[in-house]
């Protein structure tokens, strides 16, 4: 998949490679990253967004992602 098919590609790889160091101390929180830069991790996803377009603007591609041991699955129907 190339980087315009998935314009986050770089941010979920980074959020991969970083995961483990972060889960101890901020699982359950929402980090903030943008290529290799990290705005932050907050307790909650209004926190996190206010975060990421104060830090990279709105027009910006920022990932918000919830730090989880195990990720979620959502199922659309």
């Amino acid at each position: 998949m190339s980087s315009l098919q998935n314009p986050l590609e770089h941010e979920l790889t980074f959020y991969e490679q970083h995961k483990s160091e972060w889960l101890p101390q901020y699982e359950n929180q929402f980090i903030v990253i943008a290529e290799n830069k990290i705005a932050g991790f907050y307790k909650d996803y209004e926190d996190a967004w206010d975060a990421g377009t104060k830090e990279f603007g709105l027009k910006a591609n920022f990932l918000i992602k919830q730090i989880c041991s195990h990720e979620p699955v959502y199922f659309l129907y």
